[in-house]
C-alpha cells in the first residue's frame, strides 16, 4: 500500500508563521510536525509516500530529500498553482496507481491507531474511508455515522458528530473522474454520499488540528505531556 502526504497550502491562519515556513515543517516536540508523519508511516510498514508541495516547496523537498532518512521512497508532486485537496489528490493519482492509498494531511498532529482505517477500507462498496475523531470542544462535528451500515451523512445544527481528521482511505477510481483543477475534497465526499460509497472509522488515540497560534501552542503542550516518557513517539499501533 502506498500513501500520500497534502502538504502544498499555504497554512494562512497561522500566519505570519507560515509566510516563511511551510505548516508541515512546524516544529512539534523537537522535530518538524512532517518527520513525525514519515516515521509513523514507515512503522506501518508503508514503503512509498507521494507528498504534493506548492507553498514554500523548496524548503520541504530539501528537507525530506528521496526520503531515504525514514526509510521511504518519497515522489514529489509539484503544484504551479494550488490545487486544494481535491485537485491536489487528483493530480498525484499519476503517482499512486490503481491500488486503494493512505491519505494525510500534512498538517495534523496524530498518533492513531490506523489497523481499523487500513484494514477496514473494501473497495468493491467504498469509494472513500474517513477515519474520525471527537470535536476537541465538544461543538458540531462533520460528519454523522450511521451505527449499522458506518456510512456517513453531514452533520446538520444541533447534532455533534465526529470530526474528520485528515486521514482516510481512498479509491484512485473514484477520483480519476474529476478534472486536475482546483477543488476542495468535500466535493469528492458529498458525491460519495450520494452514492452511498463515503463510511467512516473512529480512531482512537491522540490528534490535534494547529491551525491558529494559540491551538499550535495547546498542541505543543499536549504534545510535550504525552510524550514525556523519552524522545521517541510511542505509536499505539
Amino acid at each position: 500500500m502506498q500513501a500520500m502526504i497534502l502538504a502544498a497550502g499555504y497554512g494562512k491562519r497561522l500566519r505570519p508563521l507560515t509566510d516563511t515556513l511551510p505548516k508541515p515543517l512546524v516544529e512539534m516536540g523537537g522535530r518538524p510536525l512532517l518527520d513525525h508523519t514519515l516515521t509513523r508511516l514507515a512503522g506501518l510498514g508503508i514503503r512509498r509516500v507521494v507528498i504534493n508541495v506548492h507553498h514554500l516547496a523548496d524548503q520541504i523537498i530539501a528537507h525530506v530529500g528521496d526520503g531515504a532518512g525514514f526509510g521511504l521512497e518519497v515522489v514529489w508532486s509539484r503544484e504551479s498553482v494550488l490545487l486544494e485537496t481535491g485537485g491536489g489528490v487528483r493530480l498525484a493519482l499519476t503517482h499512486l496507481g490503481a491500488e486503494p492509498f493512505l491519505a494525510v494531511n500534512g498538517d495534523v498532529a496524530w498518533d492513531l491507531a490506523l489497523a481499523p482505517l487500513i484494514r477496514g477500507f473494501d473497495a468493491a462498496r467504498m469509494d472513500g474511508l474517513l477515519g474520525l475523531v471527537p470535536t476537541p470542544d465538544g461543538g458540531r462535528g462533520d460528519f454523522i455515522v450511521d451505527p449499522v451500515s458506518g456510512g456517513l451523512r453531514r452533520s446538520v445544527a444541533g447534532e455533534a458528530g465526529w470530526i474528520y481528521s485528515g486521514l482516510q482511505m481512498a479509491r484512485p477510481g473514484a477520483l480519476e473522474g474529476y478534472p486536475i483543477e482546483p477543488f476542495s475534497l468535500n466535493r469528492f465526499y458529498d458525491d460519495a454520499i450520494q452514492a452511498g460509497r463515503l463510511f467512516g472509522v473512529v480512531l482512537e488515540g491522540f490528534w490535534a488540528d494547529i491551525g491558529t497560534p494559540e491551538r499550535l501552542e495547546r498542541t505543543r503542550a499536549a504534545w510535550k505531556k504525552r510524550f514525556a516518557i523519552g524522545p521517541g513517539l510511542a505509536y499505539k499501533g
